[in-house]
């Protein structure tokens, strides 16, 4: 359970209510609020409130469970290749994968358990052996889908078995501490490890065991041996088929109980009741009823000496009433409702178990996945198997997407959902944060990958946005072409032209002299790039080619009113030179520019960003003066040519 928070702010403590609304993963926002107020109050001067974002963590963001995160991938994308190679994928390459994902778990479950042993303080080390319980539990329910959902399933009480052996190894422990004792015949733990390898089918470390015995000669030991080495037992890979091996079971378990009839084994009562549980006689597995952990182990243990060929199917009604016997239907744990489900083979129930029991879709997801490739995958009346495998993986991928590390790796998984794959990545892709450049350029070379162009125009413009913001003009002009966002281009161009009036020079000439069609982006840096250009011009000393621009600059209306100053002082050196450089046309074409900036500027229609575009009397003067002797250079150019 968690454990409550406080937050520290006056407003709740006035306000009834809190408002919530849920973001993506592991974040909340909470806001103090009256649910009886309209909406109209709400909103109302004065009714201003904070809004708090609530994050928690989950156990996928624990730095001992990241490979977990990373290999899961790994084997989650090696199956899907496997499955665009292949129409269909063959269910011994999914239980080969399956066995791929146990690895997996009991590799972090692994590193926790270590990380428990080193952990300094004892909350730490309860932290994370809770949570290596949990990744047991989820191992354990996983292995058991895999046998239940993909092996064959007329062959199912070997699989289950050995399920058994791999999660409750306390035989094999026992006996190691029986036969380590001086002697182990009289050791309070023999026959509890003699019924536990027995329980296992371990035949012959049984008999290892039973020759130990200082009675092992007697008549009742050496039946017992003999009835021990005599037993068959059921395999899927035997060529014995199951109606034979029937026969033959029943024919070795009369043999037992005729033995038991006869008084073989009256000498002793531990042969007895050993003989007993090998002929699967209720009454015996009572008494030993202690030694078992859970329901499902004995369940397995006890249909192996009653049913060892049962099928699948029969599993789920089998279950219920050593369950009853165990712990009741009243106080039934998830672990043992998601385990009674997978038995009866209800995969809503089992996911919708873990779900509630997990903080993430780590386990359902790739579950699902795998069950989805296997066939296995239920479809029901509100949603069919796809959808439900897609729903999941978004779900896994969202959580990740929350985590400011692993939302490269949800991409991955969105890339493999072709219904809401594409939407929620473009969905998500944009909401993320950009804390630099090269997580825009990893954001953009990914969007671009996947035909994602609107995720490409968001990230260039926020990145641009924020460039401009600290007074990086070059690199917003450059992210605002590429998002050919026209406002952000505009606001960057007249950043860079203000730069040039406080400095009298360009920032970031090279990129200024490659943009090309990128001109294209806002009018602003169209003007920017050509103004650029006309200096380059003047620099080379093609003062025609410069005049020219510098006409078309002020005629097509395509500079800023507030530049036209700084364009007409340009204009200077150019109507004095001899010959003249501008025609009469074109000096006309200056005179009313300047008339009409001269009445702009009386009116006060536009802000003056900077004094060098102020156009005072001393200027006006300049220009007029400069534009009469130019004027008066072209008709003397005209009447010598007449």
């Amino acid at each position: 359970m968690l454990e409550p928070i406080g937050i520290l702010d006056n407003s709740f403590i006035h306000n009834k209510d809190i408002g919530f609304s849920w973001g993506y993963g592991n974040n909340l926002v909470v806001f103090p609020t009256e649910f009886s107020k309209s909406i109209t109050m709400a909103g109302m001067p004065g009714s201003r409130k904070n809004l708090f974002m609530i994050s928690w963590e989950r156990t996928l963001y624990n730095p001992f469970v990241r490979k977990l995160v990373n290999e899961s991938c790994g084997a989650f994308i090696a199956i899907q290749a496997r499955v665009g190679k292949e129409t269909q994928i063959s269910v011994s390459e999914l239980i080969q994968s399956s066995h791929q994902y146990r690895c997996i778990i009991n590799a972090c479950i692994e590193d926790l358990n270590q990380a428990a042993d080193l952990a300094e303080t004892n909350e730490a080390t309860q932290a994370i052996q809770e949570m290596s319980e949990i990744f047991y539990k989820a191992e354990l329910v996983w292995n058991l889908c895999e046998i239940m959902y993909l092996e064959n399933p007329l062959g199912i009480l070997p699989h289950l078995l050995e399920w058994v052996r791999i999660h409750f190894p306390n035989a094999l422990e026992e006996t190691g501490t029986v036969l380590a004792s001086p002697t182990p015949e009289f050791h309070e733990s023999f026959w509890k490890a003699l019924y536990g390898l027995v329980f296992q089918l371990r035949i012959d470390s049984a008999i290892k065991l039973l020759r130990i015995h200082s009675g092992f000669q007697t008549d009742a030991f050496q039946s017992a041996f003999e009835l021990l080495k005599k037993m068959p037992v059921f395999s899927v890979n035997s060529p014995v088929s199951a109606p034979e091996f029937t026969f033959r079971w029943n024919h070795w378990k009369e043999e037992c109980e005729a033995r038991i009839q006869a008084g073989d084994f009256f000498d002793s009562q531990d042969l007895q009741l050993l003989m007993e549980i090998l002929c699967g006689k209720e009454e015996a597995f009572e008494k030993v009823a202690d030694f078992f952990e859970t329901w499902y182990q004995r369940m397995i243990t006890q249909l192996t000496f009653t049913q060892p060929t049962i099928n699948a199917a029969s599993l789920g009604d089998q279950a219920d009433p050593f369950l009853a016997a165990f712990t009741g239907f009243d106080d039934l744990s998830s672990l043992d409702a998601t385990l009674l489900a997978v038995l009866r083979r209800d995969t809503r129930k089992v996911i919708g178990e873990m779900q509630g029991v997990l903080d993430n879709s780590w386990f359902t997801a790739h579950l699902a996945d795998l069950l989805y490739h296997a066939g296995a995958l239920q479809s029901f009346e509100d949603i069919n198997s796809l959808q439900l495998r897609e729903t999941l993986l978004r779900d896994y991928a969202i959580c990740l997407f929350s985590h400011q590390s692993l939302w490269s790796v949800g991409v991955l998984y969105l890339d493999h959902c072709p219904t809401v794959g594409s939407a929620t990545l473009e969905h998500l892709l944009t909401r993320l944060p950009c804390q630099s450049e090269l997580k825009a350029s990893k954001l953009i070379a990914l969007a671009e990958r996947r035909k994602l162009t609107s995720v490409v125009t968001s990230v260039c413009r926020v990145v641009g946005w924020h460039a401009l913001k600290n007074g990086r003009l070059g690199a917003a002009v450059a992210w605002a072409v590429r998002a050919q966002d026209a406002p952000l281009a505009t606001y960057a161009a007249d950043a860079v032209l203000e730069r040039y009036l406080q400095d009298s020079d360009f920032t970031s000439t090279d990129l200024l002299d490659s943009l090309g069609a990128g001109l294209l982006a806002s009018d602003r840096l169209a003007f920017l790039g050509k103004y650029r250009e006309f200096h380059r011009l003047y620099s080379a000393n093609d003062f025609h080619s410069a005049a020219n621009l510098l006409i078309s600059l002020i005629s097509s209306r395509i500079a800023p009113k507030y530049f036209w100053t700084v364009l007409l002082m340009d204009a200077l050196p150019l109507l004095e030179t001899n010959p003249p450089v501008f025609t009469s046309d074109q000096t006309y074409e200056l005179m009313q520019s300047l008339q009409e900036l001269t009445s702009s500027f009386q009116d006060d229609a536009e802000p003056i960003p900077h004094p060098n575009c102020q156009l005072n009397s001393d200027k006006t003067m300049l220009i007029t003066l400069a534009l009469s002797r130019n004027l008066a250079k072209c008709f003397v150019q005209q009447t010598g040519c007449d």
